[in-house]
């Protein structure tokens, strides 16, 4: 079978772990390309993979063998970046989130029908296995009727860089909750339509100086009728924290984060493992897991598993949040229809 051949650009954290996905374990797909503006990285990781490495996304673009590309910059440089691939007959994974506004992602969706490419969102939660299995049991009517979704998400420490803009980033709302977002819609299979925010800054200075919020609790509400609670926080003592529960009115899933059980200390305490320490490790599968359907979405001419429309519905929300703490009000989604 034919593999589709894939480029990477951007090389920091994600990135590099994409291509070296890519290069090891997707089915059907080669790595044969990688990009990076900083000439060491690309070379670093293109010598490495044994790829073709350039400093130049256009020129990339231009390689024949590159059929697809997975864009792992920041958010700001999204929907430049989709576009021109778009243009070029690239299809594209880019990762969370799709754009900064609702605006851009609108001029994605015109580009990607206009040019009749596939777009996926790197939502990686929904290709997790515990999180698979939440959806299937509620889908499934395990738990009864569904009453509440409730998530919880906590990070090590105040973003890095470009991140920590939120005019860049879309701040703590879009940059980090965003994942939670996707899940509330995805497992309880309804849209969020109402969103009412508390949110201050507690911790950090820097962020508060930039605009954002460090933590945050976020009450909501579907179409469908059920309640919604997501509860994030910028700064967590032991690392990297995410939980999820579903509660109806005949049961309950929970999902959590995953120990490590390769190591433990045990004390007068009982025996206490070690919580996975940040996402790479938590989610590893899942990323092997989003390229592969990826890939299988292009050879099988399928829509993609997490498409463009998912991306926009993020930004809606996490746009409504902002409103909601900046009027001090419950505000409505305002969806988009395509």
């Amino acid at each position: 079978m034919h593999k589709v051949g894939v480029g990477v650009v951007g090389l920091g954290r994600i990135g590099r772990l994409h291509a070296e996905i890519l290069k090891m374990k997707v089915n059907n797909a080669e790595l044969v390309a990688v990009s990076d503006v900083v000439e060491s990285i690309a070379r670093d990781v293109g010598e490495r993979l044994s790829v073709k490495w350039y400093t130049e996304y256009e020129r990339m673009l231009k390689d024949p063998k590159v059929e697809a590309v997975i864009i792992s910059t920041p958010t700001f440089l999204h929907k430049d970046m989709i576009i021109k691939a778009a243009e070029e007959g690239k299809h594209i994974f880019v990762e969370k989130p799709l754009t900064v506004t609702t605006q851009e992602a609108r001029e994605v969706i015109s580009a990607i029908r206009k040019y009749g490419v596939k777009l996926q969102v790197g939502y990686n939660r929904r290709f997790d296995y515990a999180y698979q299995k939440a959806k299937s049991d509620v889908d499934k009517g395990k738990i009864g009727k569904p009453i509440a979704f409730i998530s919880i998400a906590r990070d090590p420490g105040a973003p890095p860089g470009w991140a920590a803009d939120p005019k860049l980033s879309g701040g703590i709302f879009l940059d980090m909750l965003s994942h939670d977002f996707d899940m509330a819609r995805w497992i309880i299979s309804s849209e969020i339509v109402e969103v009412y925010v508390i949110g201050g800054n507690y911790i950090f200075e820097e962020i508060r100086r930039k605009g954002d919020l460090d933590v945050v609790s976020i009450v909501f509400k579907f179409k469908n009728g059920v309640q919604g609670l997501i509860h994030g926080a910028r700064k967590f003592p032991y690392g990297y924290e995410l939980r999820t529960e579903v509660y109806g009115d005949e049961g309950v899933v929970y999902v959590g984060s995953s120990i490590d059980n390769m190591y433990a200390r045990g004390g007068k305490e009982g025996l206490v493992y070690h919580g996975a320490p940040w996402f790479e490790k938590r989610f590893y599968e899942a990323y092997v897991n989003e390229l592969n359907e990826f890939i299988e979405a292009i050879v099988e001419d399928k829509e993609p598993p997490v498409t463009v429309i998912d991306g926009l519905r993020v930004i809606e929300i996490a746009e409504a949040c902002w409103r909601s703490v900046k009027e001090g009000r419950n505000v409505n989604v305002e969806l988009s229809y395509y």
